[in-house]
């Protein structure tokens, strides 16, 4: 049972986030947004921490970039960390009502894009160099990221976890995975639809994410036009790089946000979560004062 004073601080927080959501949208309707050529988009929830270096680095490689940032469902403490860090880069925050989910919040961001090409990270994935290379591929590519393959291979992880060596965490190699993507958007807009990362029945059984959708569109529209990224282990608890042309171009987490005010173990209880933590506070301690290692495996 929820205490009163627990009661009234949700009470407190929808209100708080219902009045910048109406104050936001006011705001879009008045001012036009500049044009750029490339907007990046980050659903975000309960990572503020990570939020911030992931900013950062668009802003390193990308500075004239848009930046849109959906919050749905953070709490209180890490929704105002993320109005902070938004400032911080020049971001746009969108406060989401209601509960979105993933799926829900990726939709959203598509509809807010009005350049010709679009970037998704996911909030705990970081920019190790300019995209530009992949970039000026896309005019004949519609869709461009990593398989959604996720596999432990570095001696840091199995030697704390001998069970995980060589263990599949994710396998579905035939979809992109949301952390990076990259869209050729004046392309696909016509051939998408007004919710292009939706999982549609007709195709079969609901995969493990529903936004695959959007890779599916894509793969029955031209498969072809999909340029996909390999990745490898880093010496950082459970996280990748993304790697093109053999150069890693982004550092991706994973857990970012679930690890957040949890204890014990994840992933079929195998995994601590305070490691978890900690590898993640190394890394962006590393990544704060230019010291990353990434010792790739």
């Amino acid at each position: 049972m929820k205490t009163e004073l627990e009661r009234d601080k949700n009470h407190s927080a929808f209100w708080q986030r219902l009045h910048m959501a109406l104050a936001f949208y006011a705001k879009q309707l008045w001012h036009q947004t500049p044009g750029t050529p490339i907007t990046f988009c980050v659903a975000h929830f309960n990572g503020g921490d990570f939020l911030e270096i992931t900013l950062h680095s668009i802003r390193r490689y990308h500075p004239k970039a848009r930046i849109i940032v959906a919050d749905s469902r953070s709490n209180r403490s890490q929704f105002a960390a993320a109005c902070m860090v938004c400032k911080k880069f020049t971001a746009e925050l969108h406060p989401l009502i209601g509960k979105h989910s993933h799926t829900g919040s990726l939709n959203y961001l598509f509809r807010q894009i009005r350049s010709k090409i679009g970037v998704f990270l996911d909030q705990d994935c970081v920019l190790l160099e300019s995209l530009n290379p992949l970039l000026q591929k896309m005019d004949n590519i519609l869709l461009a990221g990593p398989r959604d393959e996720m596999r432990a291979t570095h001696p840091n992880t199995f030697e704390r976890y001998p069970s995980l060596k060589n263990q599949l965490f994710r396998f579905q190699p035939e979809f992109v995975h949301a952390s990076l993507m990259l869209m050729n958007v004046r392309r696909l807009r016509s051939h998408v639809g007004r919710w292009p990362f939706r999982w549609e029945s007709a195709w079969g059984a609901l995969p493990a994410e529903p936004y695959f959708g959007f890779t599916e569109r894509v793969r029955r529209k031209a498969a072809n036009a999909i340029l996909w990224l390999d990745s490898q282990h880093t010496g950082y608890g459970l996280g990748t790089v993304y790697l093109h042309e053999g150069i890693p171009v982004a550092y991706h987490n994973w857990l970012s946000g679930r690890v957040l005010d949890q204890n014990g173990k994840m992933d079929g209880g195998v995994v601590d979560v305070d490691w978890l933590r900690s590898e993640m506070s190394r890394f962006i301690k590393d990544y704060r004062s230019d010291a990353l290692k990434l010792d790739l495996q």
